[in-house]
């Protein structure tokens, strides 16, 4: 698989021990909490919210989950110079494909995976019901405050 040019940016950005003469790291998370989607963090991002976790108290309940959610359901991610990298067949079959095109959606710091016919029908469908819903004048940036 080849990871757009824009995407590789975001992860040479958030690898601290990238060089030009290495390759680039990140982690791909595949929890179920992620449906049909794979999720590509930065090393800087996943690190931070892996730092906020375990600074959690041990007495929460949560911190186990979150560690196990994280950590668990993650794997590193090599990605070569020019953008390539190998989709292990367990990933792929997350996504429900084998061959076919995929829909790269960016987070900020992370972008999502997606197989193009569940990207549509979970993301793009849902959020175009939304901002019908919201009505003519509706402005998403209202709702930050």
């Amino acid at each position: 698989m080849s990871i757009p040019a824009k995407f590789r940016r975001v992860i040479e950005a958030g690898d601290p021990e990238w060089s030009p003469d290495k390759p680039m790291q990140a982690k791909i998370l595949f929890g179920n909490h992620l449906g049909e989607s794979l999720q590509i963090m930065t090393m800087t991002e996943f690190n931070a919210k892996m730092r906020r976790i375990l600074d959690m108290p041990d007495s929460n309940p949560n911190k186990s989950k979150l560690r196990r959610l994280f950590m668990g359901y993650s794997d590193e991610l090599t990605v070569d110079k020019d953008g390539r990298v190998v989709m292990p067949l367990a990933f792929r079959k997350k996504l429900g494909i084998v061959e076919g095109e995929l829909k790269f959606m960016g987070q900020g710091d992370s972008f999502q995976i997606w197989k193009l016919e569940n990207f549509e029908g979970e993301v793009d469908a849902p959020l175009d019901d939304w901002i019908e819903e919201q009505g003519a004048d509706f402005d998403p940036m209202s709702l930050v405050e």
